[in-house]
């Protein structure tokens, strides 16, 4: 029992020591992630940086969720041809953060996320099949946390986007737009790993009534 007690310890010592290791590697990224306003040029070596990460690390959420984000940001700031493709590679990470952590509200903002982004190769032909996608995938992450801030802010993003004439438009954002600002600000911080992004983008947005 006593050498049993004693490899238990070892064990659990092991794994705080990995997990210590992978927070150092994450969270000088992280924190790059979270300033915002990013170029292209960044946004493409963060995500060249995380996906080795996650590749080495593919049992922690943390990695492979912020390997997906990368990738879904540096399609928001790419060309509609190179869209697809980097939709289809954050996609591979969000797949196995959806396997580690099934209930995580933020994979399904992550995922209304990506499909907003991959929207923007043409608008005309995805935008209704897609945005009815991301409005469920939205729905799903409410479901398990209402008060998840990044889930207001890509619905309110989402509206805001879409032309009065299909449903959307500024005024009708705005009330989604500070129902996220309020969650923004009573959010929560468990962990400094833990998502943080869309703040800034949300109060650009609030800015512009």
């Amino acid at each position: 029992l006593f050498i049993l007690s004693i490899l238990i310890m070892l064990a659990d010592s092991r794994q705080a020591h990995a997990q210590q290791a992978v927070s150092g590697l994450l969270l000088p990224k992280v924190e790059q992630l979270n300033k915002g306003d990013l170029s292209k040029q960044d946004l493409h070596r963060l995500a060249n940086e995380l996906e080795r990460i996650a590749l080495a690390h593919p049992k922690d959420w943390h990695t492979q969720y912020y390997a997906a984000y990368t990738y879904i940001e540096l399609a928001n700031h790419s060309a509609k041809k190179e869209i697809d493709d980097l939709c289809d590679r954050a996609d591979e990470f969000l797949k196995k953060a959806m396997l580690i952590r099934p209930d995580e509200s933020e994979n399904y903002v992550l995922k209304a996320y990506l499909l907003s982004a991959r929207i923007q190769v043409n608008a005309m032909f995805r935008g209704a099949s897609m945005g009815r996608e991301s409005k469920e995938q939205l729905d799903l992450a409410l479901r398990r946390n209402p008060n998840n801030p990044r889930a207001h802010y890509v619905r309110a993003m989402g509206i805001y986007y879409t032309p009065a004439a299909f449903g959307g438009g500024k005024k009708k954002a705005k009330t989604h737009l500070d129902a996220g600002l309020t969650a923004y600000r009573q959010y929560p911080a468990v962990s400094v790993l833990d998502p943080d992004w869309g703040r800034q983008a949300l109060e650009k947005l609030l800015a512009t009534y």
